[in-house]
């Protein structure tokens, strides 16, 4: 009789984040409704590709925030000791407990150490979230973040795919958050915003989400022996 594989839960940010794309999908509709699927140039859609890159863009806001935060609820639930997380972030929390009048932070008895750990966690939030939002979602903000509240360093490193180099992917990021903020800032764009460049940036998201959560399951294995979730392909992404 074939031994049936446990496949691990799907992920509650990849989950999250569907349903928020779906948002886009729906613009698409409506774009193909009111255009038509023809090839030509399109009329009265503007605002509907300027809302898509918008959505699209709080769309990754929220899921690098929720992977994140769910990467660090896992590790520590499943920690018997703060030596899961790396020393590097151990070095953030504990400096500070010391400016609290703390002795050695490590060495309470109980979960003492896990509430530390927990309120390291609400600071790098505060220190990266605003209002509720990840402020400015760019490679850089993203290494920082992953490196201080997991340990995940340098994570935009393996933002690269068949095609795809690790420059040119982060560049293709940092383009859609500059037209995402001249279209919330300004409402107009330095140039015309089509159908197309929305399908592309919908694709590098995932993309670029993808390679994300793998590398922070590989972490999180590696610090706990655990598999949290199950990994992700999308197209020749690793």
């Amino acid at each position: 009789m074939a031994v049936r594989r446990r496949l691990r839960p799907p992920a509650p940010h990849v989950l999250e984040i569907q349903k928020n794309m779906s948002e886009v999908a729906r613009l698409m509709d409506i774009h193909k409704a009111v255009a038509g699927a023809g090839a030509g140039r399109k009329r009265d859609v503007q605002v509907l590709n300027k809302s898509a890159i918008i959505i699209t863009l709080a769309c990754w806001e929220a899921y690098v925030e929720d992977l994140a935060k769910n990467a660090f609820e896992h590790m520590i639930n499943v920690a018997e000791s703060p030596s899961v997380f790396p020393e590097h972030v151990l070095a953030i929390a504990g400096k500070r407990i010391t400016k609290s009048g703390s002795l050695d932070v490590w060495s309470l008895a109980d979960d003492g150490w896990k509430s530390a750990l927990s309120a390291h966690k609400d600071e790098i939030l505060n220190k990266y979230v605003v209002k509720g939002s990840f402020n400015t979602p760019s490679c850089d903000n993203i290494d920082k973040l992953f490196s201080e509240l997991v340990g995940l360093t340098s994570a935009s490193r393996e933002f690269y795919w068949p095609g795809m180099s690790n420059d040119r992917a982060k560049l293709k990021l940092q383009d859609l958050i500059e037209l995402r903020g001249e279209i919330a800032h300004r409402v107009e764009s330095s140039s015309p915003v089509y159908k197309k460049d929305v399908e592309a940036y919908l694709k590098l998201i995932k993309r670029l989400g993808t390679i994300l959560h793998n590398r922070t399951v590989a972490l999180i294995y590696a610090r706990t022996n655990t598999i949290p979730w199950r990994r992700y392909r999308h197209g020749k992404t690793r």
